[in-house]
């Protein structure tokens, strides 16, 4: 990413001082530096190793109690870490821009599509570069380039497997195009990159997820979601259900009026919120256990 961005929030660090104060954020030029009336810290970019969003660290819940944006960084003395704090709207603006500040621009291995409607396509690896704009995610220099909204991501896992040789750590991430999953593998090094970049992925997925949480969908409606899902994620209304009704059109606008479904040419197709919806059940009637993800 080129340029420098500038923000002014209240921070804490304790390596600069005891309580929060009022800062000017600047990063750009492989360097965030933070400048206040009283102090100053300057961090290299390739000492960066965590970026999070989300409620106040026991060391910060003294000054902050809603939701904070944490940096970690390695220092001289040790790890180190500063805290932001905002509206949640203004952190998530200002972690997208330090997430693309970081991994814009880095040399990516990526297997796209990996799957297409769980049919695997045998694509090999291509080396490109990331992208990273905001709500988006993609690559180029590559023999077929792609972006992806970040919300059409329906899954992220993590992996090991043989790359050019080498047994490496990789993101494996899945996302609704025209109703149907298409899964992709990404691979960046070193690990810190790595580690940032599932982190930016997860963010957006897990604001999905909690919205997905929050709904009371009926039973019925919920079967409707598995049947679509059965049928890789599109199918024309009637295969839905025994026959046309009253009841099974007005399950399938309360789906849509939920975003859980769309409309498209003669066929109703699962949303990246339906999709959710669905693993999210079939992973907790599997085992009643959470798999071990992306950016945890």
């Amino acid at each position: 990413m080129s340029g420098r961005i500038e923000l002014s929030a209240t921070v804490f660090c304790e390596c600069v001082g005891e309580a929060p104060t009022t800062a000017d954020l600047t990063f750009g030029d492989d360097h965030l530096r933070l400048e206040s009336e009283t102090d100053s810290l300057t961090v290299a970019q390739s000492d960066v190793f965590d970026v999070r969003l989300g409620s106040s660290p026991r060391v910060a819940t003294d000054f902050f109690t809603g939701p904070v944006l944490t940096v970690g960084f390695d220092a001289e003395d040790g790890r180190e870490v500063l805290f932001v704090d905002g509206s949640r709207d203004s952190l998530e603006t200002y972690a997208g821009l330090l997430y693309r500040w970081l991994l814009d621009g880095r040399e990516v291995a990526a297997r796209h599509p990996a799957e297409i409607g769980g049919r695997v396509t045998g694509q090999p690896f291509d080396i490109g570069t990331l992208r990273v704009t905001p709500g988006k995610v993609g690559c180029t220099g590559i023999d077929y380039s792609f972006g992806i909204d970040l919300d059409r991501i329906v899954h992220l896992s993590r992996s090991e497997g043989e790359l050019l040789g080498d047994q490496r750590t990789m993101i494996e991430l899945q996302y609704v195009r025209d109703g149907r999953a298409v899964s992709l593998d990404l691979s960046v090094d070193p690990p810190r990159i790595q580690h940032l970049l599932g982190r930016h992925l997860r963010q957006e997925y897990d604001k999905i997820r909690r919205a997905v949480r929050g709904l009371d969908v009926p039973k019925v409606a919920v079967r409707t979601l598995y049947e679509l899902y059965s049928l890789r994620g599109a199918a024309a209304p009637a295969t839905l259900f025994d026959g046309p009704s009253d009841a099974s059109a007005a399950i399938l606008r309360g789906l849509e009026k939920a975003s859980l479904v769309r409309f498209g040419d003669d066929e109703v197709e699962l949303t990246s919120r339906g999709w959710i919806l669905v693993t999210e059940h079939v992973d907790a009637s599997a085992d009643g256990t959470a798999a071990h993800g992306v950016g945890d």
